[in-house]
């Protein structure tokens, strides 16, 4: 198994401190602190955080799935008392 000083060496992140942003985003994909937390944490806007999620292949969900069916269930409550 190697070493955490390691992989990063290996691997190519598009970010000056490597272990920092990985603590970082270990935090958020754990749900400790929010996106903006996170971004704020390694002095990034929201959006360039996500995008850099995004180059580097995470994965994760914001919402999980039992807030997707509140939301839907709200969505079409509302519309369908809108028509």
């Amino acid at each position: 198994m190697s070493s955490l000083s390691e992989l990063l060496k290996r691997e190519k992140v598009p970010y000056r401190d490597r272990e920092k942003l990985f603590l970082v985003i270990g935090l958020f994909l754990t749900g400790r602190i929010s996106m903006g937390k996170a971004a704020d944490l390694l002095g990034l806007r929201v959006d360039d955080f996500w995008l850099l999620l995004k180059k580097l292949g995470v994965e994760y969900q914001l919402i999980d799935e039992e807030e997707v069916e509140e939301e839907l269930y709200e969505y079409k409550r509302l519309f369908k008392s809108g028509s």
